[in-house]
């Protein structure tokens, strides 16, 4: 789900980019070729050759992240192998694939999802194995190659915060949960993610002790400020509270951090520094209608270096193969998550955490913010 919205909320930032003159039509338009829900018909001169599937249908969370992945991902595939590639943007949660499974009628043939999403669900079987002699498994860094699944992207959850009201360096955590220093309003995502692992910084717990969470104590310290935070629901709420000049920091996805420091020339500023850094995949569900082998061509599609920088240019999507920092300008690497020095500067998520105990912090969360 975390990386859902994500995904959602980057088809925003895209546009917003286009809108302000950052990106060029063009690269915008080259994701615009798939309409609707990216569904592709096949006409009778469409035949493929034998062997090859109807078709490869990749599931993700809708948008123009279906035109995204569709145009610069989907036609590269079916220029090589000559296989039509749709995307579908109706969301493959993790309860859909379960379904699909279950029923043996699975649709999808690869899906976006959490990290820890992999971890839960090539646990009960509901998911095709990584066939590593066709995925090349040095195109990600460890842990991410998992036997059921790859990383897809990075995205960050990231200081942010007005100069104007804090001053031009960098807050820490502290700062942040320190209201009488810095008075105004602060926000957090109100579905959890980076919140409790800021608030255990802020009290004090290092970095590399993080995981396991200790939530009671993080809960417990973001609830002596709750009526000093707004919690943002959507990336553009996120956006208009700094626009507003509603808050004087946050913690935000860094894409949305980076349009707000672009749309206020520099007064809003972040920093990777102690952000917290997420792993999204790419999944097979068991039993998919183009079958495993096809699939992992896919897979093999997704991690190649130009197809990647040309995604994340589309609509911001951290990319995974470390080859690709190496055709991105110094301005695209100091904004990617995934490099080898933003991601030191900031603490991983856990997904063997929160492949345990992620619907249980959530619930805890949403509890103690509602209250």
């Amino acid at each position: 789900m975390t990386a859902q919205r994500f995904a959602q909320d980057s088809v925003e930032v895209a546009l917003a980019n286009l809108k302000a003159g950052r990106i060029s039509r063009r690269t915008f338009l080259a994701a615009s070729a798939l309409a609707g829900a990216g569904a592709v018909a096949l006409s009778s001169g469409d035949l493929l050759a034998a062997g090859k599937p109807k078709q490869i249908v990749h599931a993700n969370w809708g948008g123009d992240a279906v035109r995204c992945t569709g145009d610069i991902y989907g036609k590269a595939f079916t220029a090589k192998t000559g296989v039509p590639v749709v995307v579908d943007g109706s969301g493959p949660l993790e309860g859909s694939i379960k379904a699909m499974v279950e029923a043996k009628n699975v649709t999808w043939d690869c899906c976006d999802a959490d990290f820890f999403s992999v971890l839960r669900m090539g646990r009960v079987n509901e998911l095709e194995a990584v066939d590593y002699s066709i995925v090349d498994r040095a195109g990600y860094i460890a842990p991410y190659t998992h036997d059921y699944g790859v990383l897809g992207y990075w995205y960050s959850y990231v200081m942010t915060w007005d100069t104007e009201k804090v001053g031009k360096a960098a807050p820490t955590w502290a700062d942040f949960f320190d209201v009488e220093k810095y008075p105004g309003k602060r926000t957090m995502y109100k579905y959890m993610n980076g919140a409790i692992e800021a608030a255990l910084l802020a009290d004090g717990v290092a970095p590399d002790k993080l995981y396991p969470l200790d939530v009671d104590r993080g809960l417990a310290k973001i609830e002596k400020i709750k009526d000093h935070i707004v919690f943002w629901d959507s990336g553009a709420s996120s956006q208009q509270m700094f626009l507003d000049g509603e808050v004087v920091m946050g913690s935000l996805w860094q894409t949305r951090s980076q349009l707000i420091k672009q749309d206020t020339k520099g007064r809003v500023d972040w920093t990777f520094d102690q952000g917290n850094a997420c792993p999204a995949a790419w999944v097979i569900p068991k039993g998919n209608p183009a079958g495993r082998e096809w699939a992992n061509r896919w897979l093999a599609n997704l991690q190649t270096p130009e197809l990647q920088l040309e995604v994340m240019r589309c609509y911001g999507q951290g990319p995974a193969n470390p080859a690709t920092y190496d055709i991105m300008s110094a301005d695209e690497r100091a904004i990617t998550p995934g490099t080898a020095e933003n991601l030191k500067k900031q603490i991983p998520l856990d997904s063997e955490y929160f492949a345990k105990h992620y619907d249980d912090v959530l619930n805890a969360f949403l509890d103690m913010i509602s209250a």
